[in-house]
């Protein structure tokens, strides 16, 4: 796993802007780490990427003695600097997570917000600066745009995943019959059999906002149902075959050859 992110690990313009409203001179990071063995991936913003083999190799020894790592495989997702995740001023300046920030950043202080966290992998973001700490309103922006943050990322993670799974050639098509990103996320949740409801749920938006993006899914597909619209993405290669929803008793081939029957809630 260990790597450079690459987009859409995470928006890199997306960093960027959080790394001037937090004036974070010494850049911005979003990183994903096995907490296991500590293989990780991360993208680096306002940092040189000659220094990602050495941010990866500090990860998988230092991860256990990193308070912000430790907080996030705690489950403690909430911003947090790393004074105060260490236990105040004296305790971060003494830690050997600061000693090696120092070699990249002058008076190095950090700040992260967890987008996922637990005993097995953790994800989020963290910013460096010299000088004082991040202040207070730092960390009311940081746990304003959290939810966003978590929300952006769940979202690239589920492209990614198709990317990774899904037929060579696949991003290609889909940007060439006009599908945007979030349609082919409900695809892919179709394809998977998932109610409205439950396709609401993982994506965080209104049941009535998922029937919207299937209804432009059948219209940019050409088709009149759910299984008309998995059958013709097979055949153009956004989605490999075979699908669970052939093997859902609610929508065999008599059911959909119906015409169109929206999503059961």
């Amino acid at each position: 796993m260990d790597g450079i992110g690459v987009e859409p690990a995470f928006p890199v313009r997306l960093l960027s802007l959080l790394c001037d409203e937090l004036d974070a001179t010494g850049g911005g990071v979003w990183q994903r780490v096995d907490w296991r063995t500590g293989d990780s991936e991360l993208f680096l913003h306002g940092q040189p990427q000659a220094s990602v083999p050495t941010l990866l190799q500090a990860t998988r020894t230092l991860r256990h003695t990193h308070p912000l790592l430790v907080a996030c495989a705690r489950g403690e997702l909430a911003p947090l600097t790393a004074q105060q995740a260490a236990g105040g001023r004296s305790a971060w300046q003494r830690s050997p997570c600061q000693r090696f920030l120092a070699t990249l950043v002058e008076s190095p202080q950090m700040v992260s917000v967890g987008l996922r966290g637990g005993s097995t992998e953790v994800c989020g973001l963290a910013f460096a600066r010299s000088g004082t700490d991040f202040t207070p309103a730092a960390l009311s922006f940081l746990a304003e745009v959290q939810p966003v943050l978590q929300a952006v990322d769940r979202h690239v993670t589920r492209l990614s995943r198709w990317s990774d799974t899904s037929p060579a050639g696949a991003a290609e098509v889909a940007g060439r019959i006009g599908l945007t990103s979030r349609e082919v996320e409900v695809l892919v949740l179709v394809a998977e059999g998932l109610t409205a409801t439950a396709a609401s749920r993982r994506l965080g938006c209104s049941i009535r906002t998922v029937h919207k993006h299937v209804g432009h899914l059948f219209q940019k597909l050409q088709v009149h149902d759910r299984l008309g619209a998995v059958l013709e993405a097979q055949r153009l290669g956004l989605l490999r075959f075979p699908s669970p929803l052939f093997r859902s008793r609610a929508y065999s081939p008599v059911a959909a050859g119906r015409g169109h029957e929206p999503l059961p809630t």
